[in-house]
């Protein structure tokens, strides 16, 4: 056997060259359910790269993605997408999905004024007008967002007229 291939290992199943050194993964997890998750890679000498902080994971259900609802690492937050309850109309499902996402920016220790971008779906592009009422009375006029605003003829579930996914600085 080659030194190189001595220094070698698999991760996840994967051969990786680990140049000399060998990385250990530290993972922490919460104490509180809703706190989040950490994991951190490090390097024996170095200093450690900034921790993921997962918050909010769902849980392990038949049918229900595992997914965080916001991830932070470093000065970024990146916010899963969200939607309201079914029903009512389309500036209500706003309201209450950006009323969410507010929750998710202060758990990552940022807020709407940090917003870098946001992802907009639409079950229906004539709803575009209504979903911009809503919209603007949250954002921050003076930090708007960079946004794109897509059509996707059905949501997750039934009667969801909007999803809104952002990431923000912290």
């Amino acid at each position: 056997m080659t030194a190189s291939l001595t220094r070698r290992m698999t991760l996840f199943g994967i051969a990786a060259p680990i140049l000399g050194v060998t990385k250990a993964l530290t993972h922490a997890t919460a104490a509180a359910a809703e706190g989040p998750t950490q994991a951190t890679i490090k390097t024996p000498g170095e200093t450690s790269m900034p921790a993921i902080q997962r918050f909010e994971s769902t849980p392990a259900i038949p049918g229900i993605p595992l997914i965080s609802w916001a991830v932070a690492h470093g000065e970024v937050v990146q916010i899963s997408g969200i939607t309201g309850s079914p029903g009512g109309d389309v500036a209500q499902q706003t309201r209450q999905v950006l009323a969410r996402i507010d929750e998710l920016l202060a758990k990552a220790n940022t807020d709407k004024t940090r917003l870098i971008s946001a992802l907009v779906w639409l079950t229906d592009m004539s709803l575009f007008a209504a979903h911009n009422v809503a919209w603007n009375e949250w954002v921050d006029p003076k930090n708007p967002p960079a946004r794109a605003c897509l059509l996707s003829p059905q949501l997750w579930r039934p009667g969801l007229l909007v999803e809104i996914m952002v990431t923000a600085a912290r």
